[in-house]
């Protein structure tokens, strides 16, 4: 049962309550007094009477230690039918929202859990268009991920609205795109579209920390250049971490798929090993599936001859032997620890005059000790320029695994045997092979050259 305000309920609650406007105060009273009124009551007497009760009731009920009576609790006498507007409006987005999430949570797909929030980015936001960029460390560049009416496009990090989001951190909110310093049209001028208002919020990963950039574009209401509000900026916070968790959902699913795809390779390579290989099929067959595995340009494998300390492999109908304390391989075998080099150019124990020779451009090296059953170095293994960045402590892993297992295999095999010198015949030409031919050799790249005057041996 809801009550009406009569003179007398007004007066008695006045009377409470002392405010400093009564005729303010008794509008506010019979404002939430039919608020309270059930759809279809109608009015009885009897609800003043009960009502000037309730107050007397409620107000000996709040009296202090002293007998003094509490005010009644002050409401927002600036309440106004646009401010019920407003909470009724975030009211529709929460339940967007809401919705929004109860179909992306049902994505298994990761990729398709980002599409989702992208098409209901436009759908909450009334925007034209939506975009989700990945940031790259390793290029520092942006790569569109996914893109609601939009096409293929790459951001610098710290270039543009959204290189300069994902540089600071911060959400911007633009009215005017043409306005600001950092808007490029470019895009626009390629494509004929006309960008308005801009609202780009950074994307986190569970950690924290930025791994992409979430815009929206062109905000449409019952205005046509309306921007974006305080209340979309809210919800495009909200969906961007969603986008975030999508990215790292996405990162896991790739990683688990690939490193289920390199074991299995790793153990094909393994039992590929144990079968009757010659020596160059041997060779062959590590440095190329290798190479494949992890994704490089190059891949050689040279084991160690301790007696002329030499690292030695095979190319062709070529022995090749080079100092085993030089370049990279030579480090490598001398400390028996990995080298991983970002950038070749910047280790003083590259030599630059083969990549200048040859017009190639070493920039990444992944060099691995090969160990024997007892852990001595036997030989190295070396990758050159990973194909997609840099070399990974995956890659490195990986690697390590496989020539924890290869070492002993190699150890035992013919190729092991030639690398001490003990002679034996090349597998594709019957006749011994030379271990002493003159020839200009690249540890770093397996490139060779036979030197004027060589003569084959017979």
């Amino acid at each position: 049962m809801s009550t009406t305000a009569t003179p007398a309920t007004q007066t008695a609650e006045a009377l409470l309550s002392r405010p400093e406007d009564p005729l303010a105060f008794v509008r506010t009273v019979i404002s939430e007094k039919l608020a309270q009124r059930s759809s279809g009551e109608s009015y009885n007497p009897d609800h003043a009477m009960a009502y000037i009760k309730q107050c007397y009731a409620e107000a000996s009920a709040s009296a202090d230690e002293n007998g003094r009576l509490c005010l009644r609790p002050k409401r927002d006498t600036n309440a106004t039918p646009s401010g019920d507007l407003a909470s009724n409006k975030r009211l529709v987005l929460l339940e967007k929202l809401i919705q929004a999430f109860r179909v992306i949570t049902m994505q298994l797909d990761p990729m398709e859990a980002t599409n989702s929030i992208i098409k209901h980015t436009c759908k909450i936001l009334n925007a034209e268009r939506a975009t989700l960029f990945k940031m790259d460390p390793v290029t520092q560049m942006l790569h569109l991920n996914v893109a609601e009416g939009a096409s293929e496009i790459s951001v610098p990090f710290g270039k543009g609205i959204c290189g300069v989001v994902a540089a600071t951190g911060k959400l911007v909110n633009i009215a005017n795109a043409y306005a600001d310093p950092n808007f490029d049209s470019q895009y626009d001028m390629q494509t004929g579209y006309h960008t308005r208002s801009i609202l780009c919020v950074p994307v986190r990963n569970g950690q924290g920390q930025v791994v992409g950039v979430m815009q929206a574009l062109n905000r449409s209401g019952n205005e046509k250049d309306t921007g974006f509000t305080d209340m979309d900026e809210e919800v495009m916070t909200i969906l961007a971490a969603q986008a975030g968790i999508a990215i790292q959902n996405a990162q896991n699913h790739k990683t688990a798929l690939q490193a289920q795809k390199k074991v299995t390779e790793v153990l094909d390579i393994v039992k590929a090993m144990h079968s009757d290989l010659g020596i160059n099929s041997l060779i062959f067959t590590v440095t190329h599936r290798i190479q494949r595995l992890v994704g490089s340009d190059r891949c050689s494998l040279y084991l160690l001859d301790k007696v002329t300390n030499e690292l030695w492999t095979l190319q062709g109908e070529v022995d090749i032997r080079i100092p085993s304390n030089q370049g990279i391989c030579g480090a490598v075998a001398e400390s028996g620890k990995l080298i991983n080099l970002k950038n070749a150019y910047e280790d003083a124990r590259f030599n630059k005059e083969y990549d200048q020779k040859l017009g190639y451009k070493t920039s990444t090296i992944l060099a691995l000790p090969l160990h024997s059953h007892k852990q001595d170095v036997i030989g190295v293994m070396q990758l050159i320029n990973k194909t997609d960045g840099i070399f990974t402590p995956d890659d490195e892993e990986i690697l390590t695994t496989f020539l924890s297992i290869a070492g002993p295999i190699l150890e035992n095999s013919p190729l092991f045997l030639r690398a001490k010198g003990t002679g034996g015949e090349n597998e594709l030409t019957g006749r011994p092979v030379s271990h002493g031919k003159p020839v200009t050799f690249d540890p770093e790249m397996n490139q060779i050259q036979e030197s004027d005057g060589a003569e084959d041996e017979e």
